[in-house]
């Protein structure tokens, strides 16, 4: 009995002796950082979000419009307060606006006059980005060329602005000041401001001296895939 009560004794011994080295291998794989953006090494994030657009046109009224980004973002490595990263974001919306007085819009034998206009779009941005901050709140910055893959001016009705309806492609560039907020270790719920600098003025279909820029205000959440050197 003595020797059975031995050898269980043994065992548990070195059952404990097994786990405290699994520990301590884990452990030192485990870096505390001070923000969950100061990591060690590179992290991929993919972002999905939803907002409003409001145009800067030659119609007398703006009206709000609906928005949708998807994108992906590379982080580089660091050990800085900034990080910097890549990002691309792809968008489809829309522009509104009316004029109670009207504006002579169009092109050729669909030139008239109309009061209120409708402009889905979709683009391709590029950017570079600068993340800072501390801890679960990260604010963040970034400047991007944003490339017009579509867009087609209509009336409120749904009627075409121009003979051809699909506009020629072009480049505008843009700027993005927000936030995240990590609600967990791999997600963050993020706010943002988004500036569109007018590159043309077809926008709204009513073409004068003055390009047609827009402002994006977006919500939505970012999935942070980091490796195991990170804050906890």
């Amino acid at each position: 009995m003595n020797r059975n009560l031995f050898s269980v004794k043994t065992l548990i011994a070195f059952g404990f002796l097994i786990l405290i080295f699994e520990n301590l291998s884990v452990a030192q794989n485990i870096v505390e950082l001070r923000s969950k953006y100061n990591s060690l090494e590179k992290f991929w994030v993919g972002t999905f979000e939803g907002g409003i657009t409001y145009p800067f046109s030659d119609f007398q009224s703006s009206r709000i419009g609906y928005t949708a980004r998807a994108g992906i973002e590379y982080y580089f490595p660091s050990k800085m307060f900034l990080t910097p990263g890549l990002r691309l974001h792809g968008y489809y919306g829309e522009l509104n606006g009316e004029s109670t007085t009207g504006r002579l819009s169009g092109d050729g034998s669909l030139i008239r006059m109309i009061k209120k206009f409708n402009t889905p779009f979709v683009l391709l941005e590029p950017s570079i980005a600068i993340a800072l901050g501390k801890g679960k709140f990260i604010p963040y910055f970034s400047l991007g060329a944003s490339y017009f893959i579509a867009f087609i001016p209509l009336e409120r009705n749904g009627y075409s602005l121009f003979t051809n309806s699909k506009r020629d492609p072009f480049l505008t560039y843009s700027g993005e000041f927000g936030f995240r907020l990590f609600i967990h270790r791999d997600f963050s719920y993020n706010f943002s401001l988004k500036y569109f600098k007018g590159g043309i003025d077809e926008l709204d279909g009513f073409v004068s001296r003055k390009n047609d820029s827009f402002i994006i205000l977006s919500t939505g959440i970012s999935i942070h895939l980091f490796r195991k050197e990170r804050i906890r």
